[in-house]
């Protein structure tokens, strides 16, 4: 289910819009939750997205708010032209627009594909082959710095905008805290985990990536939480790196924590450095089904 917030953040609409559309038109009638908040569906999301679409190229709100997903689909189609580059891939239309400095048409196409597929999906299938063509780009200097900074940025403001309004806020859930140590800048497999995670309704703290070992130690002792994420990236990991994680599974404040290591890092730190209260997630479907029997574990 989706706040209002991640639906003005998906669809582009108002929330004054989205209640007069409510109000006005029953387009939609969303769920309510204990405290009266709305909570919106896959399918009301994906009526609304059709609805914004179709309002921006000029249609009345009147005449279509009654129609079903499947009409506005067909209406779409009927009153769009196909756009030159329908026909290509997500990543490939991505990677133009990034060529062009069109940062707002891959945020526009990152969105499009968050409300249409499912999280796993979306992060499995679509944000992991983006950052990695990105990355093989950057390294052919194919893409400038400052190109693959501005897509990081995107890619990150849409997971974690998201992450905060999926995840439950409620202290008796279970949470979860990601981060990377010192001298491993990559955050991509944690900040996608995250997502998950809130999508399970863990609460999540999001630390980033580079962080000594004692910050991250300082903030379990804080935040209490039930799952440390770790990522892992460069293979073999720095020095460094290995020093400050050492000193996280080490720590007594983590010891009522379990610790989750991934990446392709994590393969080589888990066969050479491994901690018997750590344990080495291999994927992120891997990641996925561990937190849904961690959650299902939770509750009886």
């Amino acid at each position: 289910m989706y706040s209002i917030k991640a639906i003005t953040l998906l669809t582009g609409l108002p929330a004054e819009t989205l209640r007069a559309w409510e109000r006005r038109y029953a387009s939609i009638t969303p769920a309510r939750s204990d405290n009266g908040r709305r909570l919106y569906s896959q399918q009301d999301m994906e009526k609304l997205t059709l609805l914004a679409q179709l309002t921006r190229n000029g249609h009345t709100i009147s005449k279509i708010a009654g129609l079903n997903c499947e009409a506005l689909r067909n209406l779409q189609r009927q009153t769009q032209a196909p756009h030159k580059d329908s026909a290509h891939p997500l990543p490939d239309r991505i990677i133009e627009a990034l060529l062009d400095y069109r940062i707002d048409r891959c945020e526009q196409l990152l969105k499009r594909a968050l409300v249409a597929s499912e999280p796993l999906e979306y992060a499995r299938d679509i944000l992991l082959p983006a950052l990695k063509k990105v990355g093989e780009l950057w390294h052919q200097e194919k893409l400038s710095i400052a190109q693959e900074h501005m897509f990081t940025c995107c890619v990150n403001r849409i997971v974690l905008s998201m992450a905060n309004n999926l995840q439950n806020a409620s202290a008796n859930s279970p949470a979860m805290l990601f981060a990377t140590p010192s001298d491993e800048p990559h955050e991509c497999g944690i900040l996608l985990s995250c997502l998950l995670a809130a999508v399970q309704q863990y609460r999540c703290f999001f630390l980033g990536a580079n962080l000594p070992g004692k910050d991250i130690v300082e903030a379990v002792h804080h935040l209490q939480p039930d799952i440390v994420v770790i990522g892992l990236v460069k293979t073999p990991p720095e020095p460094t790196t290995i020093e400050q994680l050492q000193i996280v599974v080490a720590a007594k404040e983590a010891a009522a924590s379990t610790v989750w290591i991934g990446g392709d890092g994590a393969r080589y730190w888990h066969q050479h450095s491994a901690s018997p209260n750590c344990e080495l997630i291999t994927d992120i479907d891997h990641f996925y089904s561990k937190a849904q029997q961690w959650m299902l574990l939770d509750k009886v």
